[in-house]
């Protein structure tokens, strides 16, 4: 069947040049709770926000788990928490709760540790993403166990696409209203077999998405960089990189239900 995600967030936008080219343009952006510097936490988001876009921020657990380092996650929550306190719509922001990749164990314990303060993202209009890591709980089991010790279901269920992410049989037994995939916006067979499992169970549940825009575009954004002239009608601050990322964002963004 076909399938158009809600919202594609374009993700590798933390630095400054490309995050004002998908503001610009826009787009729902992501970024990096741990790349952000005051003036992207303070400004350009919460503005981006208040003009109706989305912005989707993550904890940066998954980078940290392939370096092999600790997250702070009190900078992750302070991060979180400033955005949340600089806009007035907090309801186009997605953040993504504490977990550990892969160890199903430890992201309940971290749950349990922070209950608090998610509940409190919630309650402010956030969309929390609860990542759904694999373990002796069936997703489905887990799912529910965060609606406990959360004391709500007003949040977003995180289906991670790595290594460690569930399969076709554990997405079966997931039940809710809310799906986020985590790091794949592009459908290979795989997210497809889980996807057809999701809408099956849950046809009237939102299905958003996040991946790395810039990565695969790098070779389009340096020839874009060089072939493009100076238009009188940008921006004078803009650098030659934000002008080549909004021109491949004009012709190859990620396609989605609420993109005119």
């Amino acid at each position: 069947m076909e399938f158009e995600w809600s919202l594609a967030f374009h993700s590798g936008m933390s630095a400054k040049s490309d995050l004002r080219a998908a503001v610009d343009e826009g787009v729902p952006v992501g970024v990096v709770a741990t790349l952000l510097d005051l003036s992207k936490v303070y400004l350009t988001l919460p503005r981006h926000l208040d003009n109706g876009g989305a912005v989707f921020v993550d904890s940066g657990a998954f980078a940290a788990f392939q370096k092999g380092e600790t997250v702070s996650w009190s900078r992750v929550f302070q991060v979180y928490e400033s955005i949340l306190m600089m806009t007035n719509k907090p309801e186009g922001l997605s953040i993504v709760a504490p977990d550990v990749i892969g160890d199903q164990a430890a992201t309940l314990e971290l749950w349990a540790e922070h209950a608090a303060r998610v509940g409190n993202w919630i309650a402010a209009g956030a969309r929390v993403i609860v990542p759904l890591q694999c373990g002796a709980l069936s997703a489905g089991e887990l799912l529910d166990a965060a609606k406990e010790i959360f004391g709500t279901e007003r949040f977003c269920g995180g289906i991670p696409s790595n290594l460690a992410a569930m399969g076709v049989e554990d997405a079966a037994t997931l039940h809710h209203s809310d799906f986020h995939i985590l790091g794949r916006v592009m459908i290979t067979d795989d997210l497809r077999a889980k996807l057809d499992v999701l809408l099956a169970n849950n046809p009237d549940a939102t299905y958003t998405s996040d991946a790395n825009w810039l990565r695969s575009r790098l070779v389009a954004i340096s020839r874009a960089k060089t072939e493009a002239a100076p238009n009188p009608l940008c921006k004078p601050m803009d650098s030659s990189r934000t002008r080549a990322v909004r021109a491949v964002l004009r012709v190859d963004a990620y396609k989605y239900k609420q993109r005119a």
